[in-house]
């Protein structure tokens, strides 16, 4: 006959769970690992103080908080948290936020803080559709929140049975995977006998049995599975899985124990089969031990002595979990600093399998990853809006725990540099810089680059693709397309574009000044915008850049004289021919001199004066037969006897150039002509300006 009473005692420590499914008739008895000497040598109290109860401990991965049940005398029992000081766990203190949620006779219990310390799962002792129920409590930067239901298919809601039994609606004491994908927790047990021990007590309770639940794809809890014999034998209660997430450590009451509930280890293999449960006699006694909870490393067990205390105890080296690492820390806004929930992906750097998935604590940003040795790991932290972080950790010839620090900072823009230059010439130019989002109109950026050396800096959100549309005068406009909206894991970025320039074709006509026939000669074009010089033969079609100004100089070495002009290209539009007239080197042709300027009333040559003059020098070496006479006129301001004067002296100032470069003297003479040789009326100042002029007289060749 089957009997259940639903009541509770005290936290549930009296809950037993039953025969949950058909086992062997005679099952092997397990077989004893460590003695009790082991245990009374390394057996220590850890939080007990005599006017309180202490009990369930959890602990963070890092074992340095745990959270635990605990009582006063009278008073409901419910949540603390203990920090670790100087190797001492200090006083626990309340977490009132969790403590206060509810009627103030509710029992809150059975913690198990997440191995990073961001959740933490509970049950209370009234639920919303049982009377118990799971509950779950998430670190925010002020504390832990307010509870949350876990909800169906974990929480059940009781159902009357044709007896009028109700079954269902108890769940509690959970246990959470390292990484956050297995809930593990205790059902009553609805086919089997009330507990064996409460009975010699004269008190009937149901029992419990064992459950697992795992999250799917989308991170929603899948329906729940009694876990299957060895582990549930009889009355089971308090599962802990491991940071490994293969080995599960309970309580039971089955027989071949000492006495009260006893604690027995259980191994998952590779095809998802659970080894025969292994009691732990090394911590084993005749009064109940239970909910243990084990750090990450492994080597220290804190565990619930006798439903009264927490104590601690080193496990046997044989006896101890797969060997595991820790990597740690907090992801982070780059330019904020402030904590960021973060989707934290490992897989299997052989496989590509992945191994776990778990989220960044949103308030801080503090994430712990627990990861067996022995194998290797990529490490990919991701956020939509922000860009990438990945790691690999090669932990295949680790033999021992360790503890890795690892602070990720992500960021929401990129930084984009563009280096625009001319295709041609690869020097900087002016530009203009329009950014918009692919497929929309607006511009998220409409900027100029530094004419100086053609940088733009522009900040561009990531997660998104973008076109970048460059525009210049007189160059043609170009298009690039740039996406950030994948995997982002730099955050500066730096593109050289070279814009092409627009060009027009411009026909070079090099004739005789005389006979007006054709003349072979060198057309040297030197770009007065822009380091470019070009150099043509004459009476041939040049493709030249628009919008540029050219100085012409063009020479021959056919017995004529060089001429030089500059070619205008600023207008844009088609351009007529250059028409270039050389004139023949003979006696008494004259040659004027383009741009040989002096300061008002002055002498002295102006800077501007030297590049006609140095195409003189060249005319004079190439032609070393010839002699000239250097003269200088004047327009009419001023007097006759003054600009007499000032002419001939400024002709000795190109004369003693003409020295300083070498030019024997005998080749030339200097004479200034004043005001009387003008070329046009002096009735404008344009006109003047025709007659202030410096010419070459050939006087013999």
């Amino acid at each position: 006959m089957r009997v259940f009473l639903f009541f509770l005692v005290a936290v549930g420590i009296s809950s037993r769970a039953v025969y949950c499914q058909a086992q062997a008739a005679n099952p092997p008895a397990p077989q004893p690992l460590d003695s009790m000497e082991y245990y009374n040598q390394t057996k220590k109290p850890a939080i007990s103080d005599p006017a309180v109860t202490e009990y369930a401990p959890t602990i963070q991965a890092d074992g340095k908080t745990m959270l635990l049940e605990q009582s006063e005398k009278g008073k409901k029992y419910a949540l603390y948290e203990s920090r670790m000081e100087n190797g001492t766990w200090g006083k626990p203190l309340p977490l009132t936020r969790v403590n206060s949620f509810g009627d103030t006779t509710d029992l809150i219990g059975g913690p198990s803080l997440s191995f990073d310390g961001n959740t933490m799962y509970y049950f209370r002792s009234v639920g919303m559709m049982g009377d118990h129920e799971i509950f779950f409590s998430e670190r925010t930067r002020d504390g832990w929140s307010e509870p949350k239901n876990v909800g169906a298919p974990i929480n059940s809601q009781p159902i009357a049975d044709k007896n009028g039994n109700f079954n269902g609606g108890y769940e509690a004491f959970p246990s959470i995977s390292a990484d956050g994908s297995t809930l593990y927790f205790v059902r009553k047990n609805e086919q089997g006998p009330q507990d064996k021990l409460l009975r010699k007590e004269k008190e009937t309770l149901f029992c419990l049995c064992i459950y697992k639940a795992a999250k799917d794809k989308e991170g929603k809890w899948m329906k729940p599975e009694k876990l299957p014999w060895p582990i549930n034998q009889d009355c089971e209660k308090a599962p802990r899985i491991m940071a490994d997430g293969r080995t599960l450590i309970f309580s039971s009451n089955r027989p071949g124990g000492k006495g009260g509930y006893d604690m027995y280890q259980s191994t998952l293999n590779e095809l998802d089969e659970w080894s025969m449960p292994v009691p732990l006699n090394f911590v084993n006694t005749e009064k109940d031990d239970q909910l243990p909870s084990i750090s990450a490393e492994g080597d220290l067990m804190y565990y619930t002595y006798n439903n009264s205390d927490i104590y601690s105890v080193v496990i046997p080296p044989k006896l101890r979990q797969f060997m595991n690492n820790i990597v740690q820390g907090y992801v982070r806004d780059e330019d904020t600093k402030m904590g960021i929930e973060t989707e934290i992906v490992v897989t299997d750097a052989l496989t590509s399998e992945t191994v776990m998935k778990l989220e960044s604590n949103p308030a801080d940003g503090r994430y712990t990853l627990v990861l067996p040795v022995g194998k290797s790991f990529n490490i990919e932290y991701k956020k939509s809006g922000y860009s990438s972080f990945t790691q690999s950790l090669d932990l295949r010839d680790v033999h021992k725990y360790q503890e890795k620090v690892l602070d990720v900072n992500l960021f929401k823009t990129i930084k984009l540099t563009l280096n625009i230059s001319d295709h041609e010439i690869y020097e900087p130019i002016p530009a203009e810089v329009k950014i918009r989002e692919k497929g929309k109109n607006a511009f998220v950026a409409d900027m100029k680059n530094n004419p100086r050396d053609g940088r733009a800096f522009i900040d561009l959100a990531v997660g998104k693709e973008y076109e970048i549309i460059l525009s210049a005068n007189h160059f043609k406009s170009e298009i690039l397309e740039f996406n950030v909206s994948g995997l982002v894991i730099y955050r500066n970025f730096e593109k050289y574009i070279e814009l092409v320039p627009e060009k027009t074709d411009v026909m070079v006509n090099v004739s005789d000044l005389v006979n007006n026939s054709k003349v072979k000669a060198k057309v040297v074009l030197k770009n007065k915008n822009r380091d470019e010089v070009i150099e043509v033969s004459g009476n041939q079609l040049v493709s030249l850049r628009a919008g540029d100004r050219y100085e012409v100089e063009v020479t021959s070495d056919q017995g004529y004289a060089f001429n030089s002009t500059v070619l205008d290209l600023s207008g844009g539009g088609a351009v007529a021919p250059l028409d270039v007239r050389l004139m023949k080197l003979e006696r008494d042709a004259k040659l004027t001199l383009r741009d040989i300027n002096f300061e008002s009333n002055s002498v002295q040559l102006s800077d501007i004066s030297y590049t006609e003059l140095r195409r003189v020098i060249q005319l004079m070496k190439e032609n070393p037969t010839l002699r000239v006479e250097v003269a200088a006129h004047t327009d009419d301001l001023g007097s006759e006897n003054y600009n007499q004067s000032l002419s001939q002296q400024r002709a000795k100032s190109v004369a003693n150039f003409l020295m300083e470069n070498k030019i024997d003297p005998s080749r030339f003479e200097a004479k200034g002509y004043g005001e009387s040789q003008a070329k046009v009326a002096n009735d404008s100042e344009t006109n003047r300006a025709i007659n202030r002029r410096v010419e070459l007289r050939i006087l013999s060749i």
